[in-house]
């Protein structure tokens, strides 16, 4: 057997159990978020289901922000040591970003708590939804973040993907039917709560997991990382990331805004129909995120031949999908209620963009372990702003189908420059780069 054959092996294998475990999140996952989503919408008015995603979508991009991109870079810094069985680095990398994410958020819920008590906006607790107990839960979804992302890290899929994408989706819709079955009537911080509630059992099921398998050691190694190193290749990770995020959720605050309020839950279900694609390219890229580390560091066609290896797995899983949405979307917008069926071309329009984008995401996380997480900054920035522009301009005119179509020409645009950008920067030396090993194995 050779040398690359032995070291292909356990990738292979790793390939092949790791995409039956995310086939499995992916199914799974999206049933049971949807289900919760279809139990919510029963529970509140439409304009309280609005509501609850704003809020959620405050906390979820808040919450990115709070880690300053620990979560994004841990696979690509300890998949390395944990492949080999060291696992000191682990707690001061965690102690790390936990420190950071614990001031931020500090300083996040504070912010919260001054603008409810002046009455700003939506966070008016008297008034509008809870965002001061939303903002309760920032904490806790960056500690999950970075849990999950130590067992990704240790090449742990299943328990690393599953408890986010199936246990916490189950436990919500339970705890709502709870309420539903106890209380006569349902309020918006009681889901908030108990939200809340799941989050907390699914991170301390997974820091048991974790001391289980001693993947983490209790003991302090300050010779570990540089502090500022970490942040240098954290930061971009997580200002793209965070852009991505405000691409996902600007419709949503701006619809709250420019348009009448019952048309939130209308586009909120949409976007929910259509999150699959991006759910199932995100969980594909995480299966070959711990694997771009050391494709990158070694030769130019294995790193090659791995990004398109998950390329064409996401290209043929989305195009799939999106076939799927557009025949069967009135089918799956008609479970919310008759009422939520004014959301059908806004959810094609929102599945046009998510595919997309879908399909130059992976070149834009490959630009992004490769350091070149500047250009994909400077390319969300510049989409952001075309969809907010967009957005002022047609939500008033069209409502949800003008937020939808703001999103896909903005979606659209992104799509073409990170490719642009990734061929410029990476693909056409990678082609250059093999082409020169093939003339010098041939003489």
């Amino acid at each position: 057997m050779s040398a690359n054959t032995a070291r292909d092996t356990p990738v292979k294998d790793y390939l092949k159990k790791g995409s039956l475990i995310l086939a499995v999140a992916v199914i799974a996952g999206f049933a049971l978020d949807y289900i919760f989503n279809l139990t919510l919408s029963r529970a509140l008015p439409s304009h309280e289901y609005g509501d609850y995603k704003v809020a959620f979508a405050f906390a979820t991009i808040t919450s990115v922000l709070s880690l300053l991109g620990g979560d994004r870079v841990a696979p690509l810094i300890l998949s390395g040591p944990l492949s080999q069985g060291d696992n000191r680095s682990v707690w001061e990398f965690l102690r790390f970003y936990l420190l950071i994410t614990a001031a931020l958020s500090l300083l996040v819920i504070i912010g919260t708590a001054l603008a409810s008590y002046w009455h700003i906006g939506s966070t008016d607790l008297e008034h509008h939804h809870p965002l001061l107990l939303m903002s309760l839960a920032i904490p806790l979804i960056s500690i999950g973040a970075l849990l999950s992302r130590i067992l990704q890290a240790a090449k742990l899929l299943a328990l690393s993907n599953l408890p986010w994408r199936i246990g916490l989706p189950l436990l919500k819709t339970l705890l709502v039917l709870l309420l539903v079955a106890t209380l006569a009537e349902v309020e918006l911080w009681h889901v908030v709560a108990s939200g809340i509630t799941a989050v907390c059992l699914i991170i301390s099921w997974q820091w048991y997991k974790i001391r289980q398998l001693n993947l983490i050691q209790l003991q302090r190694a300050p010779g570990s990382f540089t502090g500022n190193k970490l942040l240098k290749l954290s930061v971009p990770m997580m200002m793209a990331m965070l852009i991505t995020l405000a691409l996902n959720q600007i419709d949503l605050f701006l619809l709250e805004v420019l348009a009448p309020e019952h048309e939130v839950g209308l586009f909120a279900a949409a976007a929910t129909t259509s999150h699959i694609l991006p759910v199932v390219q995100t969980t594909i890229a995480g299966l070959f995120l711990p694997l771009i580390g050391p494709a990158l560091e070694g030769s130019a066609g294995r790193a090659r031949g791995l990004f398109w290896q998950g390329q064409k797995l996401i290209t043929a899983s989305i195009l799939f999908l999106l076939i799927a949405l557009i025949f069967a979307g009135s089918w799956l917008l008609s479970f919310f209620g008759q009422d939520y069926l004014q959301a059908e071309q806004a959810l094609i329009y929102l599945a046009l963009a998510y595919a997309l984008w879908g399909l130059a995401a992976f070149a834009s996380t490959w630009l992004q372990y490769a350091n070149k997480g500047s250009y994909v900054i400077r390319i969300g920035c510049a989409t952001l702003a075309i969809d907010a522009g967009l957005n002022f301009w047609l939500i008033p005119l069209y409502g949800i189908n003008g937020a939808a179509l703001a999103t896909l020409i903005a979606m659209a645009f992104a799509a073409l420059m990170t490719w642009g950008v990734y061929y410029r920067l990476i693909g056409r030396h990678a082609d250059k780069a093999i082409d020169d090993n093939s003339a010098i194995k041939a003489k």
